[in-house]
């Protein structure tokens, strides 16, 4: 009978430590996609307009797509995390057609130039596929 109890308290135990693992793998996971997703961000913000624009930019016109694979970390154990980051820019519709638009004078006075810059992140862990999105607006 002893050895029964036993037994049930240590599967009830071994079911909770499990519980607890579970959530922390989910948020490692997510603090590896963020921190990759924060780099591209950040590198989009601080790449000068011009580059940004240029035709060798790391982020071309849509609807061309440069794909970059990518080590986002490591989890427990030393097993890395790879993932494939896809990069383009999309004009604003009120930008000149040589900037990519179809805006005019009327519609566009100040001659601004505005591109959605898009980083997406595609990795896989544990057979499952998990994407992330990064957008940021880039004006002159």
């Amino acid at each position: 009978m002893a050895m029964s109890v036993l037994s049930m308290v240590g599967l009830l135990l071994l079911k909770l430590s499990l519980n607890v693992i579970s959530p922390r793998q989910y948020s490692l996971q997510q603090v590896l996609s963020d921190s990759q997703m924060t780099y591209e961000r950040a590198r989009a913000e601080r790449i000068p307009f011009e580059s940004l624009v240029a035709v060798d930019s790391p982020w071309p016109a849509y609807p061309a797509v440069v794909s970059e694979n990518v080590v986002i970390g490591k989890l427990p154990g030393g097993r890395a995390v790879t993932g494939t980051v896809f990069r383009t820019r999309i004009a604003d519709t009120d930008n000149y057609p040589i900037d990519g638009g179809s805006g005019t004078v009327t519609s566009n006075p100040a001659a601004m130039k505005v591109w959605r810059v898009q980083s997406i992140l595609r990795y896989q862990i544990a057979e499952r596929s998990y994407v992330k999105s990064r957008t940021l607006v880039r004006a002159q």
